[in-house]
């Protein structure tokens, strides 16, 4: 999923909240951790270093001052975790905080190697590299139990670091020449490489958790907002009629939650005419749906305005509203309006760069309803001709119409269904019950679950003439006997 340039913002955002979170709760674990530790690490030294100390020296200096570091560490410690807490609000805070700690404890502990190292010169060496293990440790502790940057842990061992490589460097000992102290100092640095390493790991770790858990937030919300889209969508599209006399039934299969075919239709309650207009907008997902939402609208206006408006004037008027408000946006769309007389079997059709619609007759022929115009959109109001066209339907007869998704679907092979098939499928004996699901059966059936475009199949069937519709002067002149369209 990408994010567009107004969710990257707000990820950040929550990002840096969730890191403020994170800081703070590891702020304590790492107190907890230096609480457990210092207290491990106090026993120890009763146990094992204390003896070796007193024996037959007695309460020295460095004894006192061992005892001292352990007790100002862990006070402070206690301090900073009990009264000080509370006042850490930002990761800044949080920051200061640890650094103080980690900075005097690091620097306590060496304090207290150098007075050792003063009661036992021999055992420089034995000091200097067990200092040198107590700042890595506490490095390492502190990186894995705080969600920081590399740099930013480098920065409370900084000070206590230089003051072990004077430590080294400055007291006289024979056990170590000038040489072998420049080398140590010069790879002290690498003391901190173990906890730089682990806060590199740990915080890209972090921060990748962070983006596929935001990211299947917004998948889960996208999800959750586009079934809502599609009850508003679905809520558009007509329900299947059938009065007797016409029967209107349709099968839609969008491959996101909402796509961008449609298909209305209206009844005249005066005239009884029945008008079916299928409309294709460029383009799948919420983008055409939301084109769609617009056409609908449009179409209901012109249905309120004008009910027996033909198919060249609502086509006209669409074409003249995609023009205006869409064509500058690269939104175009193809489409079919149908009007059928149930009293006369009159069909008349404009198809804007629509695929041919199929009209069955009963026999299992098939007669072509081609388009009629360019695509909505294309041309200016003034420029757009429809070419309205009418052809006689006669009872059982009916109307195949179908967006390119029914013809253009692939199988794995990457083999198209075709319109040479969909012929086929529409001139099959005996003739289904219902050629919608059937046809729309035979193209699902072909390309095996995997359709890369929306499919929309509707059919409009003439079961008998109406004999109680008022004839009006205005209704054009059946078509002759010998020729099965002609222009209105």
């Amino acid at each position: 999923m990408l994010l567009t340039p107004t969710d990257q913002p707000r990820m950040h955002r929550e990002f840096e909240l969730d890191l403020e979170s994170r800081y703070r709760s590891g702020f304590v674990t790492l107190g907890i951790l230096l609480l457990v530790f210092g207290t491990l690490e106090v026993v120890r030294f009763a146990v094992w270093d204390l003896p070796a100390l007193l024996d037959g020296r007695g309460w020295t200096w460095p004894v006192f001052m061992r005892l001292s570091v352990y007790a100002v560490s862990l006070g402070l410690i206690l301090y900073v975790l009990v009264m000080r807490r509370r006042h850490l609000v930002n990761r800044e805070q949080v920051l200061a905080a640890a650094t103080l700690i980690l900075t005097t404890v690091a620097g306590l502990i060496l304090v207290s190697r150098l007075f050792i190292k003063r009661q036992f010169p021999v055992d420089f060496e034995l000091y200097a590299i067990w200092g040198a293990v107590d700042l890595a440790a506490l490095h390492l502790l502190a990186s894995v139990s705080m969600p920081w940057t590399p740099r930013e842990s480098l920065a409370p061992l900084f000070l206590p670091l230089v003051g072990w490589s004077i430590c080294v460097l400055v007291p006289e000992t024979p056990s170590l020449d000038m040489t072998s102290r420049a080398v140590m100092i010069i790879l002290s640095p690498l003391l901190l490489l173990p906890g730089a390493t682990m806060a590199l790991v740990l915080s890209r770790r972090h921060r990748e958790r962070f983006e596929h858990a935001a990211l299947g937030r917004e998948v889960e919300a996208m999800g959750g907002q586009l079934s809502r889209a599609r009850i508003v969508h679905d809520a558009m599209f007509p329900s299947p009629c059938d009065d007797g006399h016409v029967r209107f039934d349709y099968v839609y299969h969008p491959i996101q939650e909402i796509g961008g075919d449609y298909v209305h239709y209206y009844c005249c309650r005066a005239s009884h005419r029945v008008y079916v207009t299928l409309l294709d907008v460029a383009g799948h997902g919420l983008a055409a749906a939301l084109t769609v939402n617009r056409l609908f609208g449009e179409l209901e206006r012109i249905r309120a305005e004008n009910p027996d408006a033909e198919p060249s004037d609502v086509m006209e008027l669409l074409n003249r509203y995609i023009n205006l408000t869409m064509s500058g946006h690269d939104l175009y769309a193809t489409g079919m309006c149908l009007m059928l007389d149930p009293g006369s079997g009159r069909l008349t059709w404009v198809s804007a760069g629509h695929p041919p619609s199929m009209l069955r007759r009963t026999d299992g022929s098939l007669v072509d309803l081609p388009a009629t115009t360019v695509l909505l959109g294309a041309l200016p109001f003034a420029e757009f001709e429809t070419n309205q066209q009418t052809i006689t339907l006669h009872p059982g007869d009916v109307v195949i119409a179908y967006t390119d998704g029914a013809f253009e679907a692939r199988n794995r092979a990457g083999r198209q269904f075709g319109l040479r098939n969909l012929r086929e499928t529409a001139q099959f004996t005996p003739p289904p019950r219902d050629w919608t699901r059937f046809i729309a059966t035979a193209v699902s059936k072909h390309h095996g679950g995997n359709a890369d475009d929306d499919v929309l199949i509707a059919t409009l069937t003439l079961r008998g003439l109406r004999v109680d519709v008022p004839r009006r002067s205005t209704v054009a002149i059946a078509a002759p006997a010998s020729e099965d369209v002609a222009t209105a």
